[in-house]
């Protein structure tokens, strides 16, 4: 698209919230609004994140833009090419969620009908656990598409506005989850939450396929694509593939194990550690039976900035800069997921004469940590 159309829509976008003021600007631009391409919805996007700081603001401005752009952005389903494993996997995700989303529609439409009864609300429970589970591909985009996206494309903050959208996806499934502990919760309530969830999972299928997909495939290398999936250790320990070096011993002043060795301990602590460069780019992470946050190797170079949802990203920045600037040296947060009760504690690392060399991640599980109550000093295996 021609700089100045691309100036005129971009202008536009960032007013998309005060309609009754940007007539004139519509009128400049409306044009061009039915040749608007993908690539030019992710620069948009990455020029708004860019001027506007509030995320709230920045997903009205980008729903409303893809509303007007919808007959450009949709004039070919999926207009991609097909031969790419890891993106046919999310797609089947979606063509799942697409299916379960038509029949709590028609369940919904039913007990607005009919009337709400235990039947209906029991199958819709169903659904909202199985898109529960569907929407495990949100987490698999952000750990190991995001990152190639980050690499390879500039105009890559998108990215960050899809993760806030996974997160009040998620938000709206635990509500809903909520619901089959809450006897009081009813029709009205059912409508609503599934309301809001049928407009962000839907919208969020759009954009996959229309917009972040083509130009995945349009702009990423072939093979990076291909192989997006490998070194995954969510559920496996990483073992040394060298043979040559594994052995080799490495001195750490108290004692001199080998590499093969080192990396055998890191990963058998009692907990999860990421290890983030003093450039702010994350370098080791170790790979315990179980993470608690799952990583891939596509975060290996990648800024702690882009690993966190844009909700906590203020956080993660106030931290560093603490760290930096030798005002803190730990920060720990307590988070209770499902059954899990987890401890994080970040640590500033800092060499002999205290210069900052970067930020430890500590997790940990600790339920079983929280029931000891007195002594154990007896060997229990019977």
């Amino acid at each position: 698209m021609k700089h100045v159309a691309y100036l005129q829509l971009l202008e536009y976008v960032l007013h998309l919230d005060t309609p009754g003021k940007n007539k004139e600007r519509l009128a400049a631009c409306r044009e061009h609004f039915d040749t608007v391409t993908s690539e030019d919805i992710i620069s948009i996007v990455d020029d708004v994140m860019n001027a506007e700081p509030d995320i709230e603001r920045v997903k009205i401005l980008v729903t409303r833009m893809i509303h007007s752009f919808s007959k450009g952005i949709n004039r070919e389903a999926r207009p991609f090419p097909r031969d790419f494993a890891p993106i046919e996997e999310l797609l089947k995700r979606n063509d799942t969620l697409n299916e379960i989303l038509a029949d709590c529609s028609i369940l919904l439409k039913r007990a607005n009908a009919t009337g709400f009864t235990d039947d209906i609300r029991g199958r819709l429970d169903n659904s909202v656990r199985t898109i529960d589970g569907s929407i495990s591909h949100y987490q698999r985009k952000e750990n190991r598409l995001f990152p190639l996206v980050e690499r390879f494309i500039p105009e890559h903050r998108c990215v960050q506005l899809m993760w806030a959208i996974h997160d009040d996806i998620r938000k709206t499934l635990s509500l809903l989850l909520s619901f089959r502990e809450d006897t009081e919760a009813g029709i009205k309530e059912y409508n609503k939450a599934f309301g809001t969830l049928f407009f962000d999972v839907k919208s969020m299928i759009m954009r996959e396929e229309q917009i972040l997909f083509p130009e995945v495939i349009r702009r990423i290398p072939a093979n990076a694509i291909h192989t997006m999936d490998e070194n995954q250790y969510e559920e496996e320990k990483a073992s040394y593939s060298d043979e040559q070096e594994a052995d080799r011993k490495v001195d750490l002043v108290t004692g001199n194990p080998t590499l093969r060795q080192i990396v055998s301990i890191f990963n058998n602590l009692p907990v999860d550690i990421t290890f983030v460069d003093e450039h702010d780019e994350v370098v080791y992470f170790s790979t315990p039976d179980h993470r608690i946050f799952p990583r891939s190797k596509g975060i290996i170079g990648r800024n702690v900035k882009n690993c966190h949802p844009p909700k906590s990203l203020h956080v993660v920045e106030k931290i560093v800069a603490a760290f930096k600037a030798g005002t803190r040296d730990t920060a720990e947060f307590f988070l209770i997921m499902g059954e899990k009760k987890i401890r994080i504690e970040y640590r500033a690392i800092r060499d002999e004469i205290g210069t900052y060399k970067g930020t430890l991640e500590v997790t940990q599980e600790i339920s079983h940590l929280q029931e000891l109550t007195e002594p154990k000093r007896l060997l229990d295996w019977e």
